[in-house]
């Protein structure tokens, strides 16, 4: 930027001067063609990087927020191929098909320039260039139907295979390892135990994974069990799974190096993502938590009213832990009237008693409740009916209910 300024300075001050010196003046730089130099034809035997960017619904929030900075994540294995003077590719990834989009970068900055000090000024640029390109590449919409993270990168290594010669043949993905599509979906996985990972590897070997598809490469994975702030989170030994997982299916396909290439911070500023249509987001992960439901006796509530006796303190507490000491995403409260009173103001009775509870839980630290008035009711918790002839109070304290269910 000081040498653009200085030279448009200088011409200015020509022209002022007199107009016959008009000729010298030195052309302006357009800054905006900075990473043009970049897209040259690559050199054959250079090393080659493909680095893959995932930008399934798992991995963005809302605000941008608490998203997977990933520019920042892969600086260091950006600024590592550049001054090998590697070809690098860099691609999004989403949806079922996994397919990517990729633009050769060249980086040999030591062709660019002839002193040793623009040669530097021309290694900072592609790395600034290929930054820029990673939080490009994070702001593009993602693709309907799941994430298949595998097919992502099996079509990654036919571009590092496609030069024979090159000295080197790196794969890097950004990603919370989060498949949902595929033979490695995890949708339904209980992310407990080397069996489960066993019997998914032999699953992808039958086809859609070869065992020699990533022979030669080594493959880095950046940010394994971190979606987004406001998507379900897995625990640390669910990460430790996932983690696993990624290395028995690199190492089924021939890859070389450990799969987990560190932490990830968080995005700090808001940088809104374009908002995903429905059909693009991702089937939810549940981190293999099974649901768990409490239920809240009518004895804790006044006939037909919704104000919390003092002893339902304690009750709430201890729930609110469990629910707090698991990674649940859902909690839904849902509240019920006996029959006794009838038409809308049973629906409303049943309504504020679930938010009553709702709130006691948030106040205990359980984040987000849904809550739900659903009427009156003639079954109990454990599904047991009460007969309309029955006016004890047990029968209507089971009718006068709050039930929890965290998932």
């Amino acid at each position: 930027m000081t040498v653009v300024r200085w030279r448009v300075g200088l011409c200015a001050v020509l022209l002022l001067g007199a107009l016959p010196v008009l000729a010298a003046c030195w052309p302006m730089i357009d800054e905006g063609d900075k990473c043009g130099w970049l897209a040259e034809s690559p050199q054959p035997g250079a090393g080659r990087l493909a680095v893959l960017v995932d930008v399934s619904t798992s991995t963005r929030s809302a605000s941008g927020v608490g998203s997977p900075d990933y520019s920042a994540a892969l600086r260091g294995e950006i600024e590592k191929a550049v001054g090998d003077q590697r070809t690098v590719v860099i691609s999004p990834f989403s949806g079922s098909s996994g397919n990517l989009s990729l633009s050769t970068r060249t980086t040999n900055w030591e062709k660019q320039a002839k002193n040793s000090q623009n040669r530097k000024g021309k290694r900072g640029e592609a790395i600034g260039c290929l930054v820029d390109d990673v939080g490009q590449a994070q702001r593009t919409s993602p693709t309907p139907h799941g994430t298949d993270v595998l097919r992502a990168v099996v079509q990654a290594a036919t571009w590092l295979r496609a030069d024979p010669a090159a000295t080197s043949r790196e794969l890097v993905v950004a990603t919370d390892g989060l498949a949902t599509h595929g033979c490695a979906d995890l949708t339904r996985s209980k992310f407990r135990g080397k069996p489960e990972i066993d019997a998914i590897v032999a699953e992808c070997l039958k086809g859609e994974l070869d065992a020699k598809d990533l022979e030669g490469i080594t493959v880095t994975m950046i940010g394994i069990g971190h979606p987004a702030a406001d998507q379900p989170m897995p625990s640390t030994t669910q990460t430790r799974w996932l983690t696993d997982l990624w290395a028995a299916l690199h190492k089924g396909a021939g890859a070389s190096g450990a799969p987990d290439g560190g932490a990830v911070p968080d995005t700090g500023t808001t940088d809104p993502r374009t908002e995903p249509d429905e059909g693009s987001q991702d089937p939810p992960v549940r981190f293999g938590t099974d649901a768990v439901a409490f239920s809240l006796p009518g004895a804790l509530f006044d006939t037909g009213g919704w104000t919390l006796h003092p002893e339902a303190a304690a009750i709430l507490t201890r729930i609110a832990v469990q629910i707090r000491s698991r990674p649940y995403t859902r909690v839904v409260v849902e509240g019920y009237a006996d029959p006794r009173v009838g038409g809308m103001d049973n629906e409303t009775l049943s309504k504020n008693r679930a938010r009553t509870v709702a709130d006691a839980l948030v106040a205990d630290g359980v984040r987000s409740p849904l809550t739900r008035g659903l009427g009156a009711t003639t079954t109990c918790f454990d599904g047991t009916t009460v007969a309309p002839t029955d006016t004890s109070d047990a029968g209507l304290q089971c009718l006068r209910r709050v039930d929890i269910t965290a998932s």
